[in-house]
């Protein structure tokens, strides 16, 4: 049977698999979407000698750019989103298995952690659409990279740059090397922590509806670790306990709108708080049963 380490240690794993997998497919996407603007460049810039010319008709066309970029940015959403919800399921199912070890939820508490956990990064499981004004909409709306690409395209026109110029150039700036493309750098920045988050949301769920108190601060060290971290790894904490983290000050702390719940030791923290039954507490830290 597994133990409680080891489906703690799942739900870790599959979180940081999740980050890496997402980032991996926006790194695909942006190849598309790369050639999305390079074909269109193709086929409506006019040329001369394998110049871009400067003209009126050539600026007017630019606009054209901005419902090209935006037929790909659906796409990019529809993929994006199909990937985060796939893995959002894996990461409360491995949380089912977690507290099925010892407490036994009944299988609406899935239905309701699954729901409620979705529902909190902007995703409503009823309608199956991201809930406007939401995390999701914030994290798949990225207006400045349509800017951008328009910016760069008129500044080729106006300089009369030949066109393989213009693909190289635009590939450095919307491509760049792995992990410094223009989307890569947008979805890094906005979905920081994202599937760590989900975790801790999804567990804080179950032990809302299990009535559970204490969880303990799961995860390993590493050379960078925080002070925060480094502090609280492998110990059990009580919900007022926690409450409090919100209180201090240290390095990495969102300075808006932080969560000890389910920002722990704030960006780029990749512990979990795991929850776990009245006994189990007591057993680790006797002073909680006074």
């Amino acid at each position: 049977m597994p133990t409680l380490e080891s489906l703690t240690n799942a739900r870790i794993n599959a979180a940081e698999k999740a980050r890496k997998a997402t980032a991996a497919l926006v790194r695909d996407l942006q190849n598309a979407g790369y050639t999305a603007v390079i074909d269109w460049t193709i086929g409506a810039i006019d040329t001369d000698g394998g110049k871009i010319k400067y003209t009126a008709s050539n600026l007017s066309k630019v606009q054209g750019l901005y419902r090209v970029f935006a037929a790909f940015q659906a796409k990019f959403k529809g993929t994006m989103l199909g990937s985060v919800l796939d893995w959002t399921g894996e990461i409360i199912g491995l949380n089912n298995d977690y507290f099925e070890s010892f407490a036994a939820p009944a299988e609406t508490v899935a239905e309701t952690a699954r729901r409620l956990t979705l529902q909190r990064w902007g995703y409503n499981t009823g309608a199956n659409s991201i809930i406007p004004g939401g995390y999701f909409e914030s994290l798949f709306s990225n207006q400045q990279a349509a800017q951008k690409i328009a910016q760069l395209v008129n500044q080729a026109i106006i300089q009369k740059m030949p066109l393989k110029d213009f693909q190289k150039t635009f590939k450095q700036v919307f491509v760049g090397k792995p992990g410094d493309g223009m989307l890569e750098r947008y979805w890094s920045t906005n979905s920081f922590d994202l599937f760590q988050r989900i975790d801790r949301t999804a567990n804080l769920v179950y032990a809302d509806k299990l009535g559970l108190n204490h969880a303990i601060y799961s995860g390993t060290l590493e050379e960078d670790s925080r002070p925060f971290c480094v502090t609280r790894v492998n110990k059990v904490f009580s919900r007022p306990e926690i409450s409090k983290w919100s209180d201090l000050n240290f390095q990495g702390k969102p300075k808006i709108g932080y969560d000890p719940f389910v920002d722990c030791g704030g960006f780029n923290c990749r512990h979990h708080l795991s929850w776990i039954s009245d006994g189990v507490a007591f057993h680790l830290r006797p002073e909680l049963k006074k």
